[in-house]
């Protein structure tokens, strides 16, 4: 591979004149310009990013560290992101780390040695000193993407509105016993109770958290709650990702549970899992290209300006919205 030296011999100029060509500098004779740049583009020159990143030079790399790639929404998500960067020319570097914040801490340390320019993630929780801890450290901008984070900016949908949307649907579709299944103190849980409270849902008798680590069946659990709730007019059910719907989802089928007369189920993230299971499951859409599009954005202007260096954050709340589908229609 031709480094930046061969070009300059092969070009009859200095090394330094070649790499501010290279770098975009246009300041450089128009005739020298055209020449290194042939010669660059003839000889296929790649340029070397561990020596940008050593040297302090941009990298032109973004950290990306999503909480589970898994998760067809993140894949959404990164792939937003890959497209606005890409316009930039930008390039991404991605990370998984499994809703764990020690792994987290490890992958920003990583990319903290790649120099990378810039990074975006999705945090495994809302609040955390490691990221200001790491701003600082290292310098480097940081945006999180669909969670409101009150230490660096933010580009995200609240999730507490989430579950008082969800609550409402479900309610005005008729359903008068209600279920979450999800993580512990989660956002969405939080709006969806609170807005159940708030119509009158007595949520002593009507109410039941499914967690994702109960050791009893899911089965089980279900069957019980339907046992107990068999005057109700219906259950309805929220699920804290598209996921988790389509497991509650099989279990309901194999409880032989009606699907939307029984029981309505909700999703979150409007994945194609809810578009292409039987019956469809209604679910919660994300604005993903628009919060591809403004994060990218707020990135360059962090980098271009320095802005996270300062203790003032910008936050962008976009809209989420229901997608109705099989799963809640026709009770």
């Amino acid at each position: 591979m031709i480094t930046m030296n061969e070009i300059a011999k092969m070009t009859n100029v200095s090394q330094a004149t070649v790499s501010r060509v290279l770098n975009g500098n246009t300041s450089v004779n128009p005739e020298v310009r055209a020449r290194v740049l042939a010669c660059a583009k003839e000889h296929n020159y790649q340029p070397n990013i561990i020596a940008q990143s050593l040297s302090g030079s941009k990298t032109y790399l973004l950290g990306v560290i999503v909480a589970d790639i898994s998760n067809p929404f993140f894949a959404d998500i990164v792939k937003a992101l890959e497209r606005e960067a890409g316009q930039r020319k930008y390039n991404l570097l991605l990370f998984n780390s499994d809703y764990n914040v020690t792994k987290e801490q490890k992958y920003l340390q990583v990319l903290s040695r790649y120099n990378v320019d810039g990074i975006l993630m999705v945090p495994p929780l809302q609040q955390s000193d490691v990221y200001d801890e790491y701003r600082q450290s290292y310098k480097i901008p940081m945006i999180s993407v669909t969670n409101h984070m009150n230490n660096m900016d933010s580009v995200f949908i609240s999730h507490y509105e989430v579950g008082q949307k969800i609550a409402r649907h479900l309610l005005s579709s008729g359903y008068s016993s209600f279920i979450y299944v999800g993580d512990d103190h989660d956002e969405k849980e939080r709006g969806y109770k609170d807005e159940l409270r708030s119509q009158g849902i007595d949520l002593e008798r009507h109410y039941y958290a499914i967690r994702l680590h109960e050791t009893i069946k899911l089965s089980e659990l279900l069957a019980n709650w339907f046992h107990q709730e068999s005057d109700a007019d219906g259950v309805g059910i929220f699920a804290f990702n598209d996921i988790q719907a389509m497991i509650v989802l099989q279990v309901l089928n194999e409880l032989q549970i009606e699907i939307p007369r029984q029981a309505a189920l909700v999703g979150c993230d409007n994945t194609f899992i809810g578009k292409v299971i039987s019956p469809t499951i209604t679910s919660v859409a994300q604005p993903i290209d628009e919060m591809g599009r403004i994060a990218i954005e707020r990135m360059m202007q962090c980098m271009k300006y320095s802005t996270y260096y300062s203790d003032h954050y910008n936050t962008s709340e976009l809209e989420a919205r229901i997608i109705i589908r099989q799963s809640t229609s026709g009770k």
